[in-house]
């Protein structure tokens, strides 16, 4: 739900009518997994989001059309063995189940103010749990301990609960050229990109093409310290100034962040682990960075370096679900 949210959110305030299909049951290999959305407009031409690559978006389409019609959730099952005329198989060979519904706001027993509540909680990254049965909604904060959607059975009823948290979050130290393009990429994966810079003349918002979310003139120790770092947070260091990036990195290495990248050639990495050292941090603790940051993809250009920096996010962030 968060990575559509800024497109979605529009629909919401607006209350306008459409449906929600999620993804609640996915096996191996499948294209989208368990959680992802697709927002169906009750126009039957605008959608946000996928359930698939693709092969079955249309008949999920069509099935919230009718679910908008008479108000009722379906749920539809693709892949081997399903019945489905073969051109809205799963081509990968796996299979998906999807709840489609109305938007909260269109089935009975829900208050507006509780679409406000959904409303402010992911404008503002609070952590809840979106309750719903098919017949009302709920939101749920001291429930924040959940950190996936899951479908089970509550009775006869089928009851979904989706996890609502904050946006995957970037820290960028440095507002150099190749920030400009990393901010552009990290934008596109739907990152809450923080660029931080004490430097006046390299921290201008006009010159980003996607501007970040929030650009921190200052120090990175003070800054850093009002976002609370957690596991799902990354933090790259990419000044190439030693006394910015040692005091980012050294400030990001006393909290779980959960992806630490620092540029610079091997030997200047090595001689940046040692400075880091001194400051007593363990071989472990540093062995937490990756450095030279990115994936080795021959990059020459500032646009390439962003490519092999998010690729690698993408790649950590993967490896680290079961």
């Amino acid at each position: 739900m968060q990575d559509i949210w800024p497109q979605l959110r529009e629909w919401f305030i607006g209350r306008e009518r459409f449906a929600l299909a999620t993804v609640v049951r996915a096996s191996k290999p499948s294209p989208r997994g368990v959680g992802s959305v697709l927002a169906i407009h009750e126009d039957g031409v605008r959608f946000i989001g996928s359930v698939s690559a693709g092969c079955v978006e249309h008949e999920v389409i069509e099935a919230a059309r009718l679910c908008l019609e008479d108000g009722a959730a379906r749920w539809l099952r693709f892949g081997p063995g399903e019945g489905f005329p073969w051109e809205i198989e799963l081509s990968c060979g796996g299979s998906i189940e999807v709840r489609v519904e109305p938007a909260p706001h269109l089935r009975s027993g829900v208050a507006d103010t509780l679409v406000d509540r959904i409303v402010d909680a992911l404008d503002r990254h609070i952590p809840c749990v979106w309750r719903s049965d098919g017949r009302g909604d709920s939101l749920d904060f001291e429930a924040a301990g959940l950190r996936d959607t899951c479908e089970v059975m509550e009775g006869d009823d089928r009851v979904l609960y989706r996890f609502l948290g904050r946006r995957k979050r970037l820290f960028v130290i440095g507002a150099s050229h190749i920030a400009l393009h990393l901010a552009s990429a990290a934008k596109m994966l739907q990152y809450e990109v923080v660029v931080i810079d004490p430097r006046e003349s390299y921290a201008r918002e006009d010159r980003f093409q996607a501007r970040p979310d929030q650009l921190c003139v200052e120090w990175p120790d003070p800054a850093l310290g009002r976002f609370n770092l957690g596991a799902a947070d990354a933090l790259v260091a990419i000044t190439h100034d030693p006394k910015i990036d040692d005091n980012a990195l050294a400030a990001a290495l006393r909290t779980p962040c959960g992806y630490l990248g620092a540029l610079g050639s091997k030997r200047s990495h090595a001689a940046r682990l040692k400075r880091l050292s001194k400051l007593g941090f363990s071989q472990e603790e540093l062995a937490r960075i990756f450095g030279p940051v990115g994936i080795d993809i021959g990059s020459r250009t500032p646009a390439e370096i962003a490519v092999s920096i998010v690729a690698q996010l993408i790649q950590e962030r993967n490896r680290a679900k079961p």
